[in-house]
């Protein structure tokens, strides 16, 4: 593979070499996560993380927390090396260790029950009905993928 980039799926939490047909530039990168607007975050001296400018939306069912960023990070997310020129390079980290910064996070809903204990305080509440739901975040870190399968 001759042009590859890392691409982070919050949603899988997969973090995937993926080959990129001829340049690493903007519209390749912008075709891989999805958005026409991106925005850059520096990973280190070398490396460059480029997101979805608008991946913090209504809705969002997965984020990501880079360990070197003060806030979330919303929608995929790819990884190249560049000095900030126009075209970018394949990253010189491996993924298993550019995959150690990161947590990807979903909201998971938890149902709360009746427990028999209720029954007998309350009447006539039924053993097993629900009672509640508690919303709690899942952290899960990415699990690196070699090759675009």
């Amino acid at each position: 593979m001759e042009n590859v980039v890392y691409l982070l799926d919050p949603e899988a939490a997969l973090f995937r070499a993926v080959e990129v047909a001829g340049d690493i530039g903007p519209a390749s990168i912008s075709d891989l996560l999805g958005c026409k607007l991106t925005q850059m975050v520096r990973f280190d001296e070398l490396h460059w993380l480029f997101l979805n400018e608008e991946g913090l939306r209504d809705g969002l069912t997965a984020f990501t927390f880079f360990d070197r960023y003060p806030q979330p990070l919303g929608g995929k997310i790819v990884l190249a090396r560049g000095d900030g020129s126009e075209y970018y390079h394949s990253p010189s980290i491996t993924i298993e260790d550019a995959a150690a910064h990161f947590q990807c996070c979903r909201p998971v809903i938890d149902p709360v029950l009746v427990t028999p204990h209720d029954v007998q305080s309350k009447g006539l509440i039924l053993a097993g009905a629900l009672a509640d739901l508690k919303v709690r975040i899942e952290r899960r870190p990415p699990i690196p993928v070699h090759g675009s399968a």
